[in-house]
């Protein structure tokens, strides 16, 4: 019988990908979707609805910001420096991932949770 698009299927915790190259495109990623120049919509398949959501209204409310100050959109230039990843629970990995730029380093925080045997962020916090 043919799984359903939008079934959810068992948990296989044991074959599911390797989350670094997840980790290292999502953090800064992240990060320009508040800067403005990155769209929202490029992250849609990683991000739970709920911190879609979140991040897509941060995002209005630092573009109209930006707007009334009059600031040009400056695309960030970060690299990764570390990442720490540890799994405490199967399917379940918490990450914090140091961004490097000229100006500043920052640290964004991932939570990851296995949904349908695929990485999605449940939780993302800049710091």
């Amino acid at each position: 019988m043919k799984n359903d698009v939008f079934e959810e299927l068992e948990e296989d915790f044991e074959n599911l990908p390797d989350a670094t190259e997840q980790l290292r495109f999502l953090a800064p990623a992240v990060v320009e979707v508040l800067a403005g120049v990155r769209g929202i919509e490029q992250l849609s398949n990683m991000l739970s609805e709920n911190i879609y959501l979140k991040l897509r209204d941060r995002a209005a409310r630092a573009a109209r910001a930006r707007s009334e100050g009059k600031r040009e959109i400056a695309r960030p230039t970060f690299v990764v420096s570390n990442l720490h990843q540890e799994s405490h629970r199967p399917g379940v990995i918490q990450s914090v991932v140091l961004l490097n730029s000229s100006i500043r380093t920052r640290a964004v925080a991932i939570r990851l949770e296995s949904r349908n045997r695929r990485w999605l962020a449940t939780a993302v916090s800049i710091l």
